[in-house]
């Protein structure tokens, strides 16, 4: 059940970095998914509190989301590889028959 969800975080990690990438690479400052122009407000409200940001200021945000995706990405999909290959090895080590020294028992 181990190896599951450490193919899981791997695939979860590598899905994050994708994400990440794809918004630091994307040109267009996003609304949601609506393209704002230069001068545009973005109103966004969240738990009853509605928050207004510019379109320097959204440039900002999605910039700031992308490097976070980024960085979380790369450290889900570092520990869980990690993780993984110490599973498999272990499981390895553990499936082999252990050889005995011929003469002796």
């Amino acid at each position: 059940m181990r190896l599951y969800r450490n193919v899981i975080g791997l695939i979860a990690g590598l899905g994050l970095l994708v994400v990440g990438v794809l918004n630091l690479s994307d040109t267009a400052v996003k609304c949601g998914s609506e393209v704002m122009q230069p001068g545009g407000v973005c109103s966004s409200t969240r738990k009853g509190v509605t928050t207004e940001r510019t379109y320097d200021q959204q440039q900002s945000y999605n910039r700031r989301i992308g490097v976070f995706s980024v960085g979380g990405g790369l450290v889900v999909t570092v520990v869980s590889g990690a993780l993984l290959v110490g599973t498999v090895r272990k499981r390895r080590a553990t499936s082999r028959p252990v050889a005995t020294p011929s003469g002796q028992g």
